[in-house]
Formats: C-alpha cells, sequence, structure tokens
C-alpha cells in the first residue's frame, strides 16, 4: 500500500510501473496511456526503455516548456485540488466535464453520465493528491528527450480536440519511429467516441510493430 502522505511524483509512478512489469516476469511490455497515463507512460518509457517494447498515447502532452507555463498550471491544478477537497467529488466531476476539453462527450449525455458516476467512485483525497503532485506543470518537460526514444510509437488524437492535435503531430516529429493517427469525429476520448475506430488501431499497431 502506498500510504497518502508520501509525495506522488512521476520518478515514484515510473518506478512502480517497472517493479510491477519485473514482478510479473514480463517481458518488455506495450505501454497504453491517455491523457494523464500517457504523460506517464512516455515518462516511464524514456527512463526505463529497456523495459518498453512500444507505447501508445492517446492525447498525452511531453509538458511544459516555459517555466512560468509550469508554475501557472500548477497553482491551477493546487486550486482545483483544493476545490476538490472542499465541494466533494460529485460537484468537482461535474465541473470537470463542463470543461471546454470534453465538450464533444456532450453529444452523448447517457454515455457521458454514465463516466461521471464511475468518476464520481474515485476516493477524493487520493484524486485531489493525484491532480495536483501529476500536474503538468510539475511533469518534468520530456520535448528535448523525445528523440532518445528507439521504441515503435502510436500517437493518437482526436480531430475535434485541436491542441492535442497539435500537440501528437509536433511529438511525431521528434520520436523516430512514431506513427500520428488523427481519428476523426473525436475529441479528447477516443476510446470512449470512437471505440471501434480506436480498438482497431491499436490493433493494427500491435500486429504490425
Amino acid at each position: 500500500d502506498f500510504p497518502i502522505t508520501q509525495p506522488v511524483t512521476f520518478d515514484t509512478v515510473a518506478a512502480g510501473l517497472r517493479q510491477l512489469i519485473e514482478q510479473l516476469n514480463l517481458a518488455p511490455v506495450t505501454l497504453v496511456g491517455y491523457s494523464m497515463g500517457g504523460r506517464i507512460a512516455l515518462y516511464t518509457a524514456i527512463q526505463f526503455p529497456e523495459r518498453i517494447a512500444s507505447l501508445v498515447l492517446e492525447g498525452a502532452n511531453p509538458g511544459l516548456a516555459d517555466e512560468e507555463d509550469q508554475q501557472a498550471r500548477a497553482a491551477l491544478d493546487d486550486q482545483r485540488a483544493a476545490q476538490l477537497r472542499t465541494e466533494g467529488i460529485d460537484t468537482f466531476v461535474d465541473k470537470w466535464y463542463a470543461m471546454d476539453l470534453f465538450r464533444t462527450l456532450h453529444t452523448n449525455p447517457e454515455r457521458l453520465n454514465a463516466m461521471k458516476s464511475c468518476r464520481k467512485k474515485n476516493d477524493p483525497s487520493w484524486a485531489a493528491k493525484i491532480i495536483s503532485e501529476l500536474s503538468p506543470g510539475r511533469q518534468p518537460p520530456l520535448w528535448d528527450q523525445l528523440d532518445s526514444l528507439t521504441t515503435p510509437s502510436l500517437l493518437l488524437a482526436g480531430a475535434l480536440d485541436t491542441n492535442y492535435t497539435a500537440l501528437m503531430s509536433r511529438m511525431g516529429q521528434s520520436i523516430p519511429h512514431a506513427t500520428v493517427e488523427i481519428v476523426p469525429d473525436a475529441g479528447h476520448n477516443i476510446h470512449v467516441e470512437q471505440p471501434e475506430i480506436f480498438t482497431q488501431m491499436l490493433a493494427n499497431f500491435l500486429q504490425c510493430k
């Protein structure tokens, strides 16, 4: 068990993933990560390349290069974490999915409500901790290390998620063995909005790598 009083950093999470891979006696694995999970997967692949056979990133950010941007984002996520602690997880999740980043999810209210219901079951103390301590503002920027990735990499962005479409395309220019796929009629949650396309792209990538 990981005590909630212990700081969570990208180093501790990446080391935990590596330990899990070793304990399960797995061969080099394919890491698939979405959003924050994609940031963690990317960091782990750079730190422990010998454990990673290939990488799939969906709507992931390599980090903020500008120090002022880092500080501003860290402060924003600290504020969000404080709101979660004071307002409760139900109110927080409703506000979270009202952000423009998730606007395309609102075309299917039934699906969105199911997602929100699932998120509201999370432990609010841990959710607040993760939002703050694994903020993009506290993530070591990885732009300068992308060219060191030698693993085959699939980079996915939804065509309606314009910020991440640009980010993933830019990443694809730096990662030597990267394939960038822009998924039509999808926003930030490709695996939710276009699950069949997402699954087929993932299967094709794993067969060809």
